[in-house]
This record gives C-alpha cells, structure tokens and sequence, in this order.
C-alpha cells in the first residue's frame, strides 16, 4: 500500500446520503430548466404580442416578411427569432425618427443587434430607392407641441412637460438645433447646459411604458421636429448653493 493512504470504503448509508443529493441537484436543475424555458416563451409570447398590438395592419405587411425570413435563417429558436423580429421594427423606427448618432441594443451577432441594424437598412433602401410609405404616426407616435423645462449634457437629455410627472427622453431631429440657433444667433452655443423653460414641437412615443434613455430611467421618447421657443437663461442669482 502507500503510506498514509487509507482507502474509503463506500458505506449504504454514505451511499444514500449521495443518492439523496444527486436527486436533490437533477431536481434543482430541472426546476432552472423549466423557468428558463418558461421565460424563454414569455419572452417571445410579449415581443409577438407588442407587435401585433403597437403597429398597423400596413405597417406589419410592409415588414414582417423580411423580418421573419431573415430571423429564420440566422437563428433556431422561437425567443430568438422574436428577438429579432421586435428589434428590426426597432431599427426601422430609428430611420423614421431622423436622429443622430447610431444605437446598440445588444451584442453583435446577437438577435437584438442583428435584427435592429438589418431593420434600419431596410428603411434606409426604402428611402432611397422608392417612396418610404409611413411617418412616426404609424408607429403609433403622437403629433405634440408642448411646454415644460428641458436640459440635455453628459447621458442626459429630460424635459419635463408641464401639468405631469412624466420625464421624457428626448432626441432631436437631424438639423432642429441648427435651425433655431441660425433664427437665434445670440443664442449661447450650449442651449440647454441649464435648464430652460421651452416650447417644443415633435412626436411622442405612444404610452409611458417607460425603460428608455440613459438606464432606461424615462417615460417616454420625444422625437423633437422643431423647437418654437426658449426661456431666459437662469439668472446666476437664481441659484442656490448650500454649503454643509
């Protein structure tokens, strides 16, 4: 034998102390695979639900063919490819929001990426080879003009209506901010470095289901077309500083 080793001889009753624990982990693992599938399928049942409910019967005919073909070669399952699917319309809506700047909303290759960037290809082929058929409108936005005090910097960008709670994420139309300023030249470069009473006309997302903007901590999105008027800037006495 080898010195200091002394064989383990397996007992039945250290044998059905591991049975027991096998059981116990095959049933653990059972019970993760169950809820995974579970979630896998509301998942999937919520993207197919939103869609059928949030966009028009037009809208849905002009996209779903593309969107589920695709989704169907690149990938194997049912939460994937509605995954896909809900993100191409994604993609879509971002060319019809006309704003700068590109947009991650999953890793590359993934479904989510992967359905929203072929999405925005689509409107951006639409756009440039024949009469792209639908506004914000169709995807159910609302045309608004409202007033309430906004303020965009680093991942910020809120304005506040007037009469709510709501705070609302807002992205700016390609060439509204150099319009005003050409109509305003006085205007300081950092429009709204401070928070400012203003007016401003664009489109808002359909209802405050919330998750959007910088940590998904806004209502709703407003897509802003132009902006109608400023406030004063805040006085420097207007601001209060405590020292603790």
């Amino acid at each position: 034998g080898v010195a200091g080793y002394s064989p383990q001889v397996a007992s039945p009753q250290n044998a059905d102390v591991g049975h027991k624990k096998m059981k116990r982990i095959t049933i653990a693992l059972f019970i993760m695979t169950l809820a995974a599938t579970v979630s896998s399928a509301a998942d999937w049942q919520w993207f197919q639900k939103h869609i059928t409910e949030r966009y028009t019967p037009e809208v849905r005919s002009i996209l779903m063919p593309a969107a589920s073909a695709a989704a169907k070669d690149s990938f194997n399952t049912e939460s994937k490819q509605w995954q896909y699917i809900y993100n191409y319309y994604r993609g879509y809506l971002r060319g019809l929001e006309n704003t700068r700047g590109t947009m991650r909303v999953g890793d590359a290759g993934g479904p989510e990426q992967a359905g929203f960037d072929a999405g925005l290809r689509h409107y951006q082929n639409l756009l440039s080879t024949t009469n792209q058929p639908f506004t914000l409108v169709d995807f159910g936005y609302e045309p608004i003009t409202a007033t309430g005090t906004y303020e965009w910097g680093f991942e910020n960008s809120a304005f506040r209506p007037n009469g709510t709670n709501e705070n609302w994420w807002v992205d700016f139309q390609a060439g509204v901010t150099e319009a005003f300023s050409e109509k305003h030249p006085n205007e300081h470069p950092d429009l709204f470095a401070n928070r400012r009473s203003c007016t401003l006309k664009g489109f808002l997302s359909p209802d405050n289901i919330g998750f959007t903007g910088h940590f998904n901590q806004y209502d709703r999105d407003f897509i802003v077309s132009e902006i109608i008027m400023v406030g004063p800037e805040p006085s420097t006495q207007d601001i209060k500083v405590e020292i603790q």
